[in-house]
């Protein structure tokens, strides 16, 4: 290999990683602090991570119930009684990743202050 292609290869390295990295930034921008929870297309409560501690909710429907917990701004479902239980599988909130329940028709999501 000859000093050019060398140069070369190092340059390209260099400008793969430092996409990759500012892709990676760009894209985990950190959510609002306002989280909704959001059943049959209604919102039902609207929280500020920023002033919420230690609460949990209950959410009920006709088919079950969902309880959510909101601890240290973060957020998760954890108890369901529907069949899959992927909403609980889901883990705790992210940026971008609601969390969602089908048979309870239940979204839980990063919002906007307004």
């Amino acid at each position: 290999m000859t000093k050019g292609v060398k140069i070369s290869i190092i340059v390209i390295s260099f400008i793969f990683i430092f996409s990759l990295l500012l892709s990676i930034i760009i894209f985990n921008k950190s959510a609002g602090n306002f989280v909704e929870i959001i059943q049959d297309n209604k919102v039902l409560y609207t929280f500020d991570l920023n002033t919420t501690y230690d609460k949990t909710i209950k959410i009920e429907c006709e088919n079950g119930y969902n309880i959510i917990e909101i601890d240290k701004n973060q957020v998760r479902i954890s108890e369901s009684n529907c069949p899959d239980k992927v909403c609980m599988n889901t883990g705790n909130l992210r940026s971008g990743v609601p969390i969602v329940c089908l048979p309870h028709k239940l979204v839980i999501r990063y919002a906007d202050e307004d």
